[in-house]
Formats: C-alpha cells, structure tokens, sequence
C-alpha cells in the first residue's frame, strides 16, 4: 500500500516537472509570434513624452535605445516595425556608445 502511495506521487512529480519545463520552452518560442498586433500608431498619438531612455528588442533580437515609450510607439508606427521594451541592460553596447563624447 505504502509502495503505491510513493510510486504514485514520484510519478506525478515527474510528469509536473516535465510539463513544466515544456511550458517554459513554449513562452520563450512564443513572446513574439503569437502576441496581437498593436496598434503603434494609437498609442504613439496619445502618448506624453517623459523622456527617461528605455531598450526596445524586435522579434530578431535587435536591440535599439529610445528617448523614451513614445519614441518607441512613434518608431514602430512610422517604421512598421514591433520593437517592444525590454531591459535596459539589453542595449549595454548600444547605451555605452551613447555615453561617449564626440
């Protein structure tokens, strides 16, 4: 009777593990894909610009600094293009290269 209470409970805890490690792998496959298209253009006409410099990433993985969300949005709007704010320290490169004087 013990034996199958344990056995059954090591077997569920190895389907849970692997199920879960197969949803991981499916939310990184679809961060981009699957998301609805937005519409850039909208947001970017009612947007109030503050200014503080964010990263964006393209479904690519090209990062690129923006002045701030409404850049982003007028960016995407103008571009055609689905950048979407990510880290700051995804555009490490990108910002260090902005900090140095010409």
């Amino acid at each position: 009777m013990i034996f199958r209470k344990v056995f059954t409970s090591l077997l569920v805890i190895g389907l849970a593990a692997e199920v879960w490690s197969h949803v991981e792998i499916e939310s990184e496959d679809y961060f981009f894909p699957l998301e609805p298209v937005i519409n850039f253009c909208h947001m970017a006409e009612q947007c109030q610009h503050d200014f503080v410099p964010i990263c964006g990433q393209d479904s690519l993985g090209i990062t690129r600094m923006f002045s701030d969300n409404c850049d982003l949005y007028e960016y995407n709007c103008d571009e055609k293009k689905q950048y979407r704010h990510v880290k700051l320290d995804a555009c490490k490169y990108e910002a260090a290269a902005n900090d140095e004087p010409f």
